[in-house]
């Protein structure tokens, strides 16, 4: 009986031995596959169209797409990817592109604040930053100055360049027209600062009849389709070709002239 169990435990012991010096030996042939977790460069990367609901320039909701999100989308049909769209809050939009590669962002306006985080890719307008008014005046900065209130969107050139003049009686919105709109015809504020396409394009939407003035240009600039500083080169490439050829085949053109007609 004791030879029995002795037996058997040398056994026990020369089975363990085999099978550890089998796990040995694997160690020292396998090779890992990282083929799953290595991506083929020839994939393309992955690149998210970011914007945010900016009449005329992109309506997330209507009869219309606004006609940064019709370029967009035309570039995107031409080159044979067709990514959707994202609209966010403007602040993260901005956020996400400044911060993440592989990203597109339209409308984006040009300031020396933004300069160094944003590839401006394609210049698509000009802007012109304009007094709104209800009342018949068209006014000037110094005129400006005195009124009790002028709405302005948060976060945006406007305001920022308002508060780089010395204005402190500005009503700060995070809504780009209809609350501006409103606080105008309740005369709680006696102006809005916005784009002036934006704002003939939003009053038609927001049904407003009565005498609409524009002062001239207070300031002016263009409006951007760009990108994360890192960004495929061949994709900015494309993009800009395809885009150059759409101002040459007139399908420019045709868009903008269903949005800015005033």
């Amino acid at each position: 009986m004791n030879i029995s169990i002795r037996q058997r435990a040398r056994a026990q012991k020369g089975r363990y031995a085999m099978t550890l010096a089998g796990c040995l030996l694997s160690l020292l042939i396998w090779t890992p596959d990282t083929s799953a977790t290595q991506r083929d460069p020839a994939t393309p990367p992955t690149v998210t169209l970011v914007t945010a609901h900016l009449l005329p320039y992109s309506i997330q909701e209507g009869r219309e797409q606004g006609f940064m999100v019709e370029l967009v989308r035309e570039i995107e049909r031409r080159l044979g990817t067709n990514r959707p769209v994202r609209f966010l809050p403007w602040p993260r939009a901005i956020r996400n592109t400044r911060l993440s590669p592989n990203h597109i962002i339209f409308p984006l306006t040009r300031t020396q604040e933004r300069e160094p985080y944003f590839d401006w890719a394609i210049e698509v307008a000009p802007i012109h930053m304009v007094f709104v008014t209800l009342n018949g005046r068209r006014l000037d900065l110094e005129q400006a100055r005195q009124l009790g209130a002028i709405a302005v969107q948060q976060d945006t050139p406007f305001e920022q360049y308002l508060r780089q003049q010395g204005f402190t009686n500005l009503v700060v919105t995070t809504s780009a027209a209809p609350i501006p709109i409103r606080m105008l015809r309740a005369g709680r504020v006696q102006a809005w600062f916005t784009a002036r396409d934006l704002a003939a394009y939003s009053m038609k939407e927001q049904f407003v009849s009565g005498p609409i003035s524009y002062s001239d240009p207070i300031t002016s600039g263009h409006v951007y389709i760009a990108l994360s500083k890192a960004f495929p080169d061949d994709l900015k490439d494309a993009y800009q070709s395809t885009y150059r050829a759409m101002l040459q085949d007139g399908t420019y053109q045709r868009i903008m002239s269903r949005y800015l007609r005033n």
